[in-house]
């Protein structure tokens, strides 16, 4: 630590707990939840918990009782006397970058990380990683800013207040920015998670990974901008690429927390699953069904992508075609009357509650690598990822899509060549006040935005994404300024034999 901030420490040592505990108006904002935030903090840590700049012991005694052993490394021999009469641990003297302790699970701070460097807290997170066991965490709560927007509005809120120490320790101390604490900690091969917890402060927390096995490349997908489409003033299209999932497509989400969630419950009473599907749930489902040691069923009309069918098959599926004038409803009243008859157990993406709560790590996602959601469009095949999304982005725009064929918007039910969205039925979670406009989507203009989509952006997606992308252009019209969203279910190489980049049809 630099003498410019041991000598802070020396003022702060006797005015940080009445600072803390809201005696002084020009930190109040900052503390104003912080027993609430330590009580968090501590809930992260595990095992031996090493806590550097503890302080006045605030955190360190929240970590003690809950049983932790607890190291304290303090830089300050005020805040140092402090801590130990309060907690009656004995303090080891070092900082952030210079400390001799090993044999540790957890490294902890609370509101002193801010005073390392960008360069020394990639210093610090790369030791923290070579010396922490695989799973071990790195907790941080502290100050930290969306953007450098943000903190310039700070500055000038807080100096209108006539806070000038609050001010001061604004501009002198090396707050970060969210997505450089998120660039640090993936150079340095943490996992990153942050929460806001009040105005100024986040908790995050950076696990140490092991190598990745297959089934970890569930989630975490690419979002990607586009920027060859023609838009309004301001507007910017984003899209999450959702083939980036080990089985190919959003339903990966899908068919694991389904699975999962039935298992938890105890509902999985035979070892065998069934459903109906037009493909992406099912290989989702044969994922979750590898994983668990499960058997899998699935009914889907047949002729629907012959690749899905035969990648459901590849991973141990049991495969059975019903009539394609059917449709789903009658593979679904195949696959519940087969549940019925045998005991297994019906996934019934259709009508479960699991299947909206499977998108939770999607919106996750999405909130961590979108600063502000303007606009969401995302299809509807079961309902479930749109229903999510338009449940949680509340503030944004919700725009719903669906092909030519499908009944949201009063149409007829009827066929289509996009494949993996559209409905004939209203689904049961769907909520219509959750949708502020349904656009539907031909073939035609779906397939043409397949093929714009491989010419002009090296993209190869699926027919939903298309109509995915149409309707995002045709909605952002009306605004400009918006940050769109747009859910890509899935790839191009799975219809390749339904002509996907043949416009005119097969």
């Amino acid at each position: 630590m630099s003498l410019p901030f041991m000598d802070i420490f020396k003022e702060w040592a006797h005015d940080y707990d009445g600072a803390v505990s809201g005696e002084n108006p020009e930190y109040k904002d900052v503390f104003v939840n912080y027993d609430f935030m330590l009580q968090q903090a501590s809930q992260e840590a595990f095992g031996h918990t090493i806590e550097f700049g503890p302080g006045t012991g605030n955190l360190t005694h929240k970590l003690m009782q809950r049983g932790l052993k607890v190291t304290p490394v303090e830089p300050s021999e005020d805040m140092l006397k402090i801590g130990e009469a309060k907690t009656g641990l004995s303090f080891v003297t070092g900082d952030f970058l210079n400390f001799d302790v090993q044999d540790y699970d957890t490294i902890i701070s609370s509101f002193a990380f801010h005073h390392l460097t960008d360069e020394e807290k990639h210093s610090a997170l790369k030791m923290y990683y070579n010396a922490l066991p695989t799973g071990g965490k790195v907790v941080i709560l502290d100050t930290m800013f969306n953007s450098m927007e943000e903190k310039q509005g700070m500055i000038d809120y807080y100096t209108a207040l006539g806070f000038t120490n609050l001010v001061d320790d604004l501009n002198r101390e090396y707050y970060p920015y969210k997505s450089t604490m998120q660039s640090i900690s993936k150079k340095v091969g943490f996992k990153y998670q942050s929460t806001q917890m009040n105005r100024f402060a986040h908790l995050q927390v950076l696990t140490k990974q092991p190598f990745k096995r297959p089934m970890d490349l569930i989630g975490d997908t690419p979002m990607v901008e586009l920027t060859t489409f023609p838009l309004n003033t301001g507007n910017r299209l984003f899209v999450k690429l959702e083939s980036y999932n080990l089985g190919g497509s959003v339903k990966d989400r899908l068919g694991m927390h389904m699975v999962e969630s039935a298992l938890a419950r105890g509902d999985i009473k035979t070892g065998t699953i069934v459903d109906a599907t037009a493909g992406n749930t099912g290989i989702g489902l044969a994922l979750a069904a590898l994983k668990h040691h499960l058997t899998l069923r699935v009914y889907v009309p047949e002729k629907f992508s012959q690749e899905k069918q035969d990648i459901m098959r590849a991973l141990g599926a049991e495969v059975i075609n019903t009539p394609t004038e059917g449709g789903m409803i009658q593979a679904r009243e195949a696959a519940m009357a087969f549940a019925q008859s045998t005991g297994a157990y019906f996934t019934n993406q259709f009508e479960s509650l699991d299947n909206p709560a499977s998108y939770q790590s999607l919106i996750q996602e999405i909130e961590t690598e979108v600063d502000r959601v303007d606009m969401i469009v995302a299809g509807a095949g079961s309902g479930g990822t749109f229903s999510a999304l338009s449940e949680y982005f509340t503030d944004a725009h919700r725009v719903v899509v669906e092909p030519e064929g499908s009944i949201l918007n009063g149409g007829a039910s009827g066929s289509h060549r996009t494949e993996g969205i559209g409905v004939e039925q209203w689904p049961v979670y769907l909520k219509r006040e959750n949708i502020d406009a349904i656009e539907t989507i031909s073939d035609i203009d779906a397939f043409t935005k397949v093929s714009e989509l491989a010419q002009k952006e090296g993209l190869l997606v699926g027919s939903s994404s298309g109509a995915a992308l149409m309707a995002a252009l045709n909605q952002q019209k009306q605004f400009t300024h918006q940050n769109i969203v747009v859910i890509f279910p899935d790839a191009a190489e799975r219809y390749l034999s339904k002509g996907i980049f043949n416009i005119e049809g097969e």
